[in-house]
């Protein structure tokens, strides 16, 4: 068993802010001595990175929030000492976990916002966060038809290389990728999609048009902006869109600014095709979590899905600013994982 360490370093908020780089530091903290009962202690071992991580440094989840404060979701790591009451977990197992303060080298967790994974293997991470992102939003939400043409923006990313697959492998939709670069194509192609709008060669406006002229039945969208918009003018007669987040807003925080102007428009733009708007945030249906988490483990497992992470390779608390710069520069082709 590895000794239970006194402290370790982390990564802590120290001002409020949406760049990531210039609100954090990486300090040496204390742990606790002593588990609560139903706790565990984890040495993490790979963490993952979101597009939200820039939306807990500028505070918009907690708004009273005072650094410094510790950051990151999500991270794979290994039991190192449980609690008398979690006993499901015992030492040496690998877990998967969803709490704040993942970057870091040790974290003690609830047990119950962990999960056992099989192994030290990296892909198991996205499954969780990213993985159950997609699969609650389709399975709870807005439930696709056999079918249906999809469309899934930033489908390259952590959670649209779920939507994508779950689309087409378990809801036998028609599915329409949405990527920035032409190098994303193949990768894309190679999730399942029937079709691919790349940015730098046409607009979506213009690839929808072109691939579903009578508009799409759904669309899984996570950009927001303009392309929301465009998704929106683009929507079928009683279409679905699901909005999960709104990434190219995140860092000027203009995701979150409430324009009084835009809700005539898009209530008039839905009203006029019957259409729906479906918004979702993962914390608000936790209790789906560990069933759909198993589910997506057996569909990997057994080759439904893959769960690809970005190959560039990320190594140690100091390049977390470098991964989640990374993200913003829409370079990445599956999750982005930092090993520690």
């Amino acid at each position: 068993m590895e000794a239970f360490p006194a402290s370790c370093r982390k990564i802590v908020a120290v001002r409020i802010s949406s760049n990531f780089r210039s609100a954090v530091e990486i300090r040496n903290s204390p742990l606790p001595s002593v588990l609560k009962p139903t706790e565990i202690f984890v040495k993490n071992l790979f963490v993952g990175i979101n597009a939200s991580d820039v939306n807990f440094t500028a505070g918009r989840y907690k708004p009273d929030v005072k650094p410094p404060f510790e950051c990151g979701f999500e991270a794979l790591g290994e039991v190192v000492a449980s609690g008398e009451k979690a006993k499901e977990f015992i030492v040496g197992d690998t877990v998967v976990t969803q709490a704040y303060g993942a970057f870091a080298e040790y974290q003690v967790v609830p047990s119950r916002q962990a999960k056992k994974v099989p192994s030290k293997k990296k892909e198991w991470l996205p499954l969780d966060l990213s993985g159950t992102t997609a699969s609650i939003s389709l399975g709870e939400v807005v439930k696709p038809l056999s079918g249906e043409v999809a469309i899934v923006t930033a489908a390259s990313g952590g959670t649209g290389q779920f939507a994508v697959q779950l689309l087409k492998n378990v809801y036998n939709c028609h599915v329409i990728g949405v990527t920035s670069s032409s190098y994303k194509a193949n990768f894309l192609k190679g999730l399942g999609c029937d079709h691919v709008i790349v940015e730098e060669r046409e607009t979506i406006d213009e690839g929808i048009k072109r691939i579903a002229p009578t508009g799409v039945n759904f669309a899984y969208e996570s950009v927001g902006g303009e392309t929301f918009q465009v998704i929106v003018q683009n929507i079928s007669l009683r279409g679905r869109i699901l909005s999960i987040g709104g990434i190219s807003g995140y860092t000027d925080g203009s995701t979150w600014m409430r324009r009084a102007s835009m809700y005539t428009p898009l209530q008039t733009a839905l009203l006029s095709k019957s259409a729906t708007l479906h918004t979702f945030f993962l914390p608000h249906y936790s209790k789906y979590a560990a069933r759909h988490f198993a589910t997506l483990c057996d569909y990997y497992k057994s080759g439904i899905i893959k769960s690809c992470v970005d190959p560039f390779e990320f190594k140690g608390l100091e390049s977390v600013p470098d991964a989640i710069d990374y993200m913003y520069s829409r370079k990445n082709q599956g999750k982005i994982v930092v090993e520690l």
